[in-house]
């Protein structure tokens, strides 16, 4: 008997490991990562921020407003190392509690900011879903969307928030990284490197588009999924909408290199440099493909002495 309960309270502790858990970031400082609740927020490091912006907060919900959301669930995405999140999450805490609703409607996500975790969960929390900015809400009825908060408001909290939930015309801020995802789920991924494609893409979004990092920061989010090759299609057409950016030439040169098209690549960090003499970056990966174009020229001209 006693085995058993060694065993269950293994489990306990192995599931609430697998589904929340923290790391240390570069800089030394610790975030939350994976699945995570309200209390955790209000303890540590997290605590100040979380409590300042939760109390100074006013929000022209109540109880008055509890029926319009007693059906609906939110998953909510986060990032502990995110200001936006600090400071529009404990907000939305704040709402949710004024109009009286459970908080077991909400499922709270902590994602990661670095690398080739970057805005993933541990457990694939993420997938299908087109998470590219934190805070994003998610709020669903009977398991479908009907809207989303990302990033920041378009209104305010509570104009949003009853948007969403009573007539489904709320538009979300990024509006073009929904549009190209959507473009993404449907189009033949080896047409994407066609001009056609490009142009396709093109047409949807430059109205929609307002600066590089809109869809920059997606094709990142596409990297950090394995999805290499849509990701180049999202940098190319970045680059295309703002030529005259150096990062959007720096984050087309990176993918380039990534699929190990190295000429290319070079192209465009070097006009990165010349549209931002100091751009370190480019210059530190235009030393290392001056290196694989000498290793690859040498390795060419002793097959053809073969």
């Amino acid at each position: 008997m006693k085995s058993i309960f060694i065993s269950i309270a293994y489990l306990m502790v192995s599931f609430q490991c697998m589904t929340q858990s923290s790391y240390i970031d570069k800089k030394g400082k610790a975030h939350l990562w994976g699945l995570t609740d309200i209390q955790s927020l209000k303890e540590g490091e997290y605590k100040e921020w979380f409590d300042k912006n939760y109390e100074e907060f006013e929000t022209k919900l109540s109880t008055k407003d509890k029926d319009q959301f007693e059906d609906v669930e939110v998953k909510v995405f986060i990032g502990t190392w995110c200001g936006d999140t600090k400071y529009l999450l404990p907000r939305f805490i704040k709402a949710w509690d004024n109009m009286g609703l459970n908080q077991n409607q909400l499922e709270i996500v902590a994602l990661h900011n670095e690398d080739e975790l970057y805005k993933l969960g541990p457990d694939g929390e993420t997938a299908g879903l087109n998470i590219h900015r934190v805070p994003t809400f998610i709020f669903e009825r009977d398991g479908s969307e009907i809207g989303r908060i990302v990033e920041r408001t378009v209104f305010d909290l509570a104009t949003d928030m009853k948007s969403i939930v009573a007539d489904g015309r709320y538009k979300q801020r990024y509006h073009a990284v929904t549009l190209m995802d959507a473009y993404l789920k449907e189009a033949d991924l080896d047409s994407l490197g066609t001009y056609t494609a490009l142009k396709e893409g093109y047409n949807k979004v430059y109205r929609e588009v307002s600066t590089y990092g809109e869809l920059n920061t997606y094709g990142y989010v596409l990297l950090s999924h394995k999805r290499i090759d849509e990701a180049e299609f999202i940098f190319k057409l970045n680059r295309y909408l703002f030529s005259y950016h150096p990062n959007a030439r720096d984050s087309y040169g990176e993918v380039l290199m990534k699929n190990e098209k190295w000429e290319e690549s070079k192209k465009e960090y070097l006009e990165s440099i010349r549209l931002n003499p100091e751009n370190d970056n480019a210059m530190k990966q235009l030393v290392i493909l001056n290196e694989k174009l000498k290793a690859q020229k040498e390795s060419n001209d002793e097959k053809a002495n073969d």
